[in-house]
């Protein structure tokens, strides 16, 4: 007990403490504040959030709404959809400093692959693939060129935005079709993409 009984109030008026009685309130009263700040400066609990559907045209704002303060990764497991799409729902992930993971066993595919580069730190535990733009085969032979092209420079930007340079761009204008896709299982090897002086690099190939 550090209060005396009085026998008018109760307990001992608080000005009245001993020494040793007020370095016992003192302590206390610090505790208390240690534990009241730590319990309200605790982190919000981080939660993930799984992208498994093809980006149809709204995707990334749809996206955008579902992100709460406690999502800190996006696991992705698309197989496609909108190029656009993808790309915005990259630079979301980017802004908000969210990861991108790919389980084991899942592919990231087309448009997925695009939005899996926003990470702000990535992880490939399955596997991320690139191809060409691909355009609706009922355009005219120009107008399927002129999206083409629009298509090719759009996420040669975006990729280089994203931090790869266009070394990436290159091999996949390179090696892929919109049948075979340039793959990555391993996040060190798309990491490589990232640095002109890793060496050579040879693609592997994802079929479908």
């Amino acid at each position: 007990m550090f209060l005396k009984k009085n026998h008018n109030s109760g307990f001992l008026p608080i000005w009245r403490l001993s020494g040793r009685q007020w370095r016992f309130l003192l302590v206390h009263v610090l505790v208390f504040s240690v534990l009241t700040g730590f319990l309200w400066g605790l982190p919000v609990r981080a939660e993930p959030i799984l992208l498994s559907q093809n980006f149809e045209l709204g995707a990334a704002d749809e996206f955008e709404r579902q992100l709460t303060e406690e999502i800190d990764t996006v696991i992705l497991a698309v197989s496609g959809g909108y190029l656009v799409e993808g790309m915005e729902i990259g630079r979301i992930i980017r802004a908000r400093g969210l990861k991108t993971v790919v389980p084991n066993g899942v592919a990231c595919l087309s448009a997925c692959a695009e939005a899996f580069l926003g990470g702000a730190t990535m992880q490939i535990d399955g596997t991320v693939a690139f191809h060409i733009p691909r355009v609706a085969q009922t355009l005219s032979r120009d107008d399927a060129f002129t999206q083409g092209l629009a298509g090719g420079t759009l996420t040669a930007i975006y990729r280089f935005e994203m931090g790869f340079g266009f070394e990436l761009t290159r091999t996949i204008n390179r090696w892929t079709t919109d049948k075979r896709l340039l793959a990555f299982d391993s996040t060190a090897e798309l990491l490589r993409y990232k640095d002109p002086e890793s060496g050579p690099k040879l693609p592997r190939f994802y079929e479908r």
